[in-house]
C-alpha cells in the first residue's frame, strides 16, 4: 500500500540512489520481516518479494549506512538545514504529591519543587541518550539557572496533559499547553548535536549545498570536514496524531501510520487521499485552505495526543564541505568513497 512519502524521506531515497549509480554498497532493509543485507545493486527480499529499503527513515537508527575501505559509515542525511529537528529528548511532567520517590528523583537531576508540577525526561530519552541529557543538565541558561531541568520546573508550568483525562483533551487546551511550553531563547553549540548522534552516525549529509561533514571525527578517513554550527534550542509540545483511522470492518479505532491496520479484524486500512475528507473538527478552529485532507474513509479527531520535547534546530552554518553526495552542486566533489 503506498503512502505520501515527506521531504525528508524522499531526500534520503535521491541520496542512496545516487550512492547505488555511483555503485557503493549500501546496507538494505526488508521493511516487512528485517532481513538485512549489503549490496551495491538494488536487492529485493526474496521471502517478501518486496524492494529492500536503502534507508531507515525516522527513528533512533541511523538514515543510511555505506561501506568505506571494508568499514560501516553510518550517515544522517538532512534534506535542508532549516526544518528538521536535530535530535529530540522527551519530557514527561507529573504532579507532585510529596512522594519519597519524586524527592529522589529531584535530588538525582538537581531540581527543586517549584510548584505542584516537576518535570523529568523520558525513560527512552534516558536510555538512548544519556550523554546529551548529561550536556543539557551542564548547560547554564539566561536565567542563571543550570540544568535543562532546573530551567523548566523554574517556569512553574502546569500542563492541561496528563492534568485532564484525555476524552476531556480539546483543541483549546491542547493549542494553550502548546503556547506555554514553546521557547526558543536559548542557543547551543554544535556539540549538542554531536551528543545527540555520538552511538548513532558518524558523518552527516545536509542539502541545499552545504554537503558531507563528519560528526565527531573523520573515523573512516575520507577527508571530511567537521560539522560546526550554532543552534536553536528549543522546547515544543507538539502533536503526534490527531486523526485515528476506523477499521471499515468493525468500526474500531485503529492507530495512524504509513500502513494502518486493524489487529483485532487483521486487515489493512485503506489510506490515500482519494477516500478521505477534511475533518470537521479541524474546520471549527482552522481556514479551511490550511484543513487538510485526511487519508481515511472513516476516523476519528483526537487532541489528546501531545509530547512534550526539548530539539536542537535551525543550525546557522559556519562553511560549506567540500564534499557534497548530491553531485548537483557546482564548487564541491564527491567525497573519495570506495566500497
Amino acid at each position: 500500500m503506498g503512502y505520501d512519502k515527506n521531504k525528508g524521506h524522499k531526500y534520503e531515497d535521491e541520496i542512496s540512489a545516487i550512492l547505488l549509480e555511483r555503485h557503493i554498497t549500501v546496507k538494505q532493509i526488508c521493511t516487512n520481516c528485517g532481513f538485512e543485507i549489503f549490496s551495491s545493486t538494488q536487492q529485493q527480499c526474496t521471502t517478501c518479494n518486496i524492494d529492500l529499503k536503502l534507508t531507515a527513515g525516522s527513528g533512533v537508527q541511523e538514515d543510511l549506512i555505506f561501506k568505506h575501505n571494508g568499514l560501516d559509515v553510518s550517515t544522517e542525511l538532512k534534506n535542508n538545514a532549516e526544518d528538521p529537528d536535530w535530535g529530540q529528548c522527551a519530557l514527561i511532567p507529573t504532579k507532585n504529591n510529596g512522594n519519597w520517590i519524586w524527592e529522589m528523583v529531584r535530588a538525582f537531576f538537581h531540581t527543586k519543587n517549584n510548584g505542584n508540577w516537576i518535570w523529568n525526561y523520558s525513560d527512552t530519552s534516558k536510555e538512548k541518550k544519556p550523554k546529551l541529557i548529561k550536556y543539557y543538565e551542564q548547560f547554564k541558561f539566561k536565567d542563571g539557572s543550570v540544568g535543562l531541568l532546573t530551567y523548566l520546573n523554574n517556569k512553574k508550568i502546569i500542563p492541561n496533559k496528563y492534568r485532564v483525562v484525555n476524552k476531556d483533551m480539546t483543541f483549546e487546551l491542547r493549542k494553550q499547553d502548546q503556547k506555554n511550553f514553546e521557547d526558543t531563547k536559548h542557543k547551543i553549540s554544535t556539540l549538542a548535536f554531536s551528543k545527540f548522534h555520538e552511538k548513532k552516525s558518524d558523518y552527516v549529509q545536509i542539502g541545499g549545498g552545504y554537503g558531507f561533514f563528519h560528526i565527531h571525527s573523520d573515523s573512516a578517513n575520507i577527508g571530511t570536514e567537521q560539522f560546526d554550527a550554532e543552534f536553536t534550542l528549543r522546547f515544543r509540545a507538539k502533536t503526534t496524531n490527531t486523526h485515528f483511522p476506523l477499521c471499515p470492518k468493525c468500526d474500531r479505532e485503529c492507530k495512524p501510520g504509513n500502513t494502518p491496520e486493524c489487529t483485532s479484524c487483521k486487515i489493512l486500512i485503506p489510506k490515500k487521499e482519494e477516500i478521505g475528507h477534511q475533518c470537521p473538527s479541524c474546520l471549527k478552529h482552522e481556514k479551511e485552505e490550511n484543513s487538510k485532507i485526511v487519508p481515511y474513509k472513516k476516523f476519528n479527531h483526537r487532541d489528546d495526543h501531545l509530547e512534550f520535547v526539548v530539539v536542537i534546530k535551525n543550525p546557522k552554518i559556519k562553511t560549506k564541505s567540500k564534499f557534497n553526495l548530491d553531485p548537483t552542486f557546482d564548487g564541491q566533489e564527491f567525497p573519495p568513497i570506495k566500497s
